[in-house]
């Protein structure tokens, strides 16, 4: 599951409402990337920065079942920051538990 995640082709099976995703500097999913983002929900297009904040292990090839992922991001866009902290774990054979805590902040509609 985790080698999905960091695949960018599969990225619009996570990020609802995705039209793009792309680096402005650093590789897809690397620690330190920023990446522009642009999402669409309903009638609404919102562009946002994303960086990444932390990727641990930064290998995600091979990454044994004990292991827990760690995958942080900032989001910040028009009247938007947004902080994104992600932990993948390994729930059972073929099964992956993850949990997300969100932080927003809105400086205006």
């Amino acid at each position: 599951m985790v080698q999905l995640l960091a695949d960018p082709a599969h990225s619009p099976k996570w990020l609802r409402g995705l039209v793009l995703h792309e680096p402005l500097s650093g590789g897809h999913g690397q620690l330190g990337t920023t990446s522009r983002v642009v999402m669409e929900m309903g009638q609404r297009k919102m562009e946002c920065t994303e960086t990444i904040t932390r990727r641990e292990p930064a290998d995600l090839r091979e990454v044994p079942g004990t292991t827990v992922v760690r995958f942080d991001r900032e989001i910040v866009g028009e009247g938007l920051w947004s902080a994104v902290r992600d932990r993948l774990t390994e729930a059972g054979p073929g099964t992956t538990l993850w949990e997300s805590e969100n932080e927003y902040r809105f400086s205006g509609f």
